[in-house]
């Protein structure tokens, strides 16, 4: 293995990890979590964060787990890696099953590194089974799954460990919901003498829940003590699970809420958090000091008065209703800061800094980059083109499935509202819907164009799909299609009060300010009080230089939404133009906390810099949005007033202004005033 040079300070770091253990709390939330830090019920956690950095760490669209959670091991959007849901065809049966690591089109990490000569232990993750022959140890997602009824022994599933040795033992480690006795239920159920098991569904479902994180908890503190491993990356899904069956429980009591049951189960949400504490505390302990740690959440999960006014219960409504977009990110260990924060991290910058922690070459495919501001010191990082190989083989094995359980957990999907049902045809439509949402997410609204359009083409009658067409159009800026789109929403229709708002983006981007402000207020009026219509209203009154009301407009969506970033830059916008300098430079850099890739809000950040006199920061400001956007002239021309006055480099100024010319020159624009809103 090789060591962590003694090297004098400055000089970087080659491999600032000895080893790396990654853990996964599938929607853990800030929200949740501080609280419980203060009150001293998560002591574990505590420590971890004062002798380490964290931060928000932004999510994907769509925010499905076995998508995020793949995005996190490659590094890469689904449209790369392959991953599009909860299930998917499988092409031997004609039938369909949840998605499986066969079916994943690039590597992920334990790949990359068991053909580096690195040992990975990988417990739990999405779309893992069957087990791939890795260098190490793969535990998969089937393997604390039921294969059988509740009331029988439950043998293994097969090729749900590697090595096969390892099945025996490991399977010995599961915990059965039966066994769970009342005194381990009680941390969460205070009255649990009260509940009848059999009868009451909440109970069952919270055993089962249960009982699987103790069976991956279990498996975990007995690989990362008795096996060698340089990553080590253990998943855990049931915050999130939990959070679906338990959050609306949660305190203040809801009026749709049964008193009862409120009384029962209020308690549930804080419990698992300190349960959580209580798991990471023993993996710590065994991980040892000299580890670097790495805990993560995929997407947060609304647990206040933002909570969403359907049940948190999956079957209620979308499962994504409930999930915010910003999870949690800490780590801890050799060379890393210690008590600070960390901003502007994305679920993509997951695997190339486990990459860089390891000593080992980023690849240039992968979408993310390495988060080396967590570090005291510069590191090194060694770049590759790619990991990929044309024809290269498979680590996982095609493996025969057990019907029972296969046929269990798509009903289990179904039942969840995951899937729509478990027909070829539904999946499929899932599969298209969420790489179309994946394209429009990632700015390429042609490619989510061709999708939605077959999904509307197949089915007429489905809204959301001729919604996002219109938002495609929208976005290309084909307006006259999007308008007759849009023409078919009435007044009764429940999608009217989207309508009005893309009716409203349409008419600002043509230069029709108060037919824009109309739409917008209708659409207040028909959907209720909304951050993203209220600042679309603050834009607009940035374009008619209404400062003060633009000012209130972002200030009342931040009410409604205080991590709607584009509102943080927008109000900054407005603050600079009234000469609150301070403020506009803080309202930018919270913005780019939340999301680092918004090439505007690095640009205004920079104008507010430069009027500050904060120069070398302003320069930094515009050489960051013109890497996230190259094609943009307003960075080059504001370089090049900085270059041309107070630094003194006119041949750097004179080099931005031909690069901005360039640029004009190339899109048929004007290059634009550099000191604009």
């Amino acid at each position: 293995m090789q060591p962590v040079p003694d090297a004098q300070a400055g000089e970087p770091l080659e491999r600032p990890a000895e080893r790396v253990l990654l853990i996964g709390w599938d929607a853990a939330d800030w929200r949740m979590i501080d609280p419980l830090l203060e009150a001293g019920k998560m002591p574990n956690l505590r420590a971890f964060l004062d002798g380490g950095v964290r931060g928000n760490v932004a999510s994907l669209h769509p925010m499905l787990s076995p998508i995020l959670w793949t995005s996190i091991a490659t590094g890469k959007h689904a449209d790369k890696h392959g991953i599009l849901g909860f299930a998917e065809p499988d092409g031997s049966t004609g039938k369909v099953r949840p998605v499986t690591s066969t079916s994943r089109r690039c590597k992920a990490l334990w790949n990359i590194l068991s053909r580096r000569g690195l040992r990975s232990t990988v417990i739990n993750w999405f779309a893992s089974h069957p087990a791939e022959r890795i260098r190490g140890v793969v535990v998969t997602d089937r393997y604390a799954r039921p294969t059988g009824p509740p009331n029988e022994p439950w043998p293994g599933a097969p090729g749900s460990v590697h090595p096969e040795e390892l099945a025996a033992p490991l399977e010995a480690l599961r915990v059965h919901p039966g066994r769970l006795t009342a005194a381990q239920v009680r941390h969460f159920v205070g009255r649990v003498a009260e509940v009848n098991p059999g009868e009451d569904k909440l109970m069952q479902h919270l055993l089962g829940l249960l009982a699987r994180c103790a069976s991956i908890q279990s498996a975990a503190t007995a690989l990362i003590a008795e096996e060698p491993w340089d990553l080590f990356a253990v998943y855990f899904e049931e915050i999130d699970r939990f959070g679906h069956e338990f959050m609306e429980y949660h305190p203040p009591k809801r009026e749709s809420v049964d008193q009862r049951e409120f009384e029962l189960y209020s308690g549930v949400m804080n419990a698992v958090y300190t349960f959580h504490d209580m798991m990471l505390g023993r993996l710590l302990e065994l991980a040892g000091e000299e580890t670097t740690v790495i805990i993560l959440s995929d997407h947060g999960f609304h647990s206040d008065d933002r909570r969403p006014a359907m049940s948190s219960k999956i079957q209620a409504g979308a499962p994504v209703a409930w999930h915010r977009p910003y999870g949690v990110l800490a780590m801890r260990g050799p060379h890393i800061k210690r008590g600070e924060q960390l901003y502007g991290a994305s679920l993509l910058d997951i695997a190339p800094t486990i990459l860089a922690m390891l000593g080992q070459p980023v690849p240039d495919d992968m979408d993310g980059a390495p988060l080396t501001q967590v570090y005291e010191r510069p590191v090194r990082v060694p770049r590759i083109d790619s990991y990929e190989a044309p024809g290269e083989e498979h680590d996982a094995p095609e493996t025969e499935e057990d019907p029972w359980a296969v046929r269990e957990m798509m009903v289990q999907l179904a039942q969840l509202g995951y899937v729509e049902d478990d027909s070829m045809e539904s999946v499929a439509r899932d599969r298209r819907r969420n790489l179309g949402q994946v394209y429009l997410a990632t700015g390429r609204p042609l490619k989510a164009l061709g999708e939605f359009r077959t999904l509307v083409e197949d089915d007429p009658d489905d809204k959301g799909s001729r919604m996002a067409v219109a938002n495609c159009l929208l976005a290309l800026g084909r307006f006259d299609e999007c308008e007759a789109l849009l023409e078919a929403v009435g007044e009764g229709d429940d999608a009217l009060a989207l309508a009005l708002q893309y009716r409203g983006m349409i008419s600002f981007r043509r230069g029709r300010v108060e037919e824009a402000l109309d739409h917008l207020r209708r659409a207040e009026a028909k959907g209720g009080e909304n951050p993203q219509v209220l600042g679309q209203i603050g834009f607009i009154y940035l374009a008619r230089r209404c400062w003060t009301d633009a000012e209130r407009a972002f200030d009342r969506a931040l009410e409604l939404d205080p991590d709607y970033a584009p509102a943080l830059d927008g109000r900054g916008v407005a603050y600079r133009q009234q000469g609150k300098l301070q403020e506009a430079a803080l309202s930018h850099m919270l913005s780019i906390a939340l999301l680092h890739h918004q090439p505007d809000a690095h640009r205004n950040l920079g104008l507010a810099l430069m009027r500050l006199g904060r120069l070398p920061w302003a320069v930094r400001a515009f050489e960051t949005s013109l890497q996230i956007n190259p094609h943009a002239t307003a960075p080059h021309l504001a370089l090049a007033q900085i270059y041309d006055g107070p630094l003194q480099r006119p041949d750097l100024a004179e080099h931005h202004r031909a690069l901005a010319g360039a640029i004009a020159g190339r899109t048929g624009d004007a290059p634009p005033d550099p000191a604009g809103g």
